[in-house]
């Protein structure tokens, strides 16, 4: 399975488990016009240190980030990305895969009062899912 196959798969995931994007509490204060993230509950987060992609269960999502940088047009850091396969019979009792990864929030899109990121680009620093180098996802920013 390609790159754009395998994180295609855990985006389309990702998108049935929960149609939204979870982050964890925001480290900094939202700023009117900062550009941000949406989590699940429709909160504007910035920094998060936890960005879930399957709101339902957390089966797909990126932990334990670190920020390198947070600028209206860009955003780096440093985390994990952890997938519960649902193998070898359900996601109950799925084994979690985790997957070292720098990463780069951009493409920036705006709306009435919101600006969010809405891509993420993983460069994955010992190999990812399928011994992936990279990958990219969308992030289902809803509300945007």
């Amino acid at each position: 399975m390609n790159t754009r196959h395998v994180l295609t798969a855990l985006a389309t995931s990702a998108v049935v488990a929960g149609g939204a994007l979870a982050a964890a509490p925001a480290a900094h204060a939202v700023d009117p016009g900062q550009t941000v993230i949406v989590n699940c509950l429709g909160k504007k987060v910035v920094k998060p240190n936890e960005i879930v992609f399957a709101c339902a269960d957390a089966g797909i999502s990126v932990q334990n980030i670190t920020w390198r940088s947070w600028t209206d047009n860009r955003a780096r850091g440093r985390g994990t990305l952890v997938w519960n396969t649902c193998l070898p019979t359900d996601c109950a009792s799925g084994i979690e895969q985790k997957y070292r990864a720098r990463l780069v929030l951009d493409r920036v899109a705006s709306g009435p009062g919101l600006t969010v990121f809405s891509r993420m680009r993983l460069t994955f620093v010992n190999g990812g899912p399928a011994d992936l180098d990279t990958g990219t996802l969308t992030l289902p920013n809803e509300g945007s």
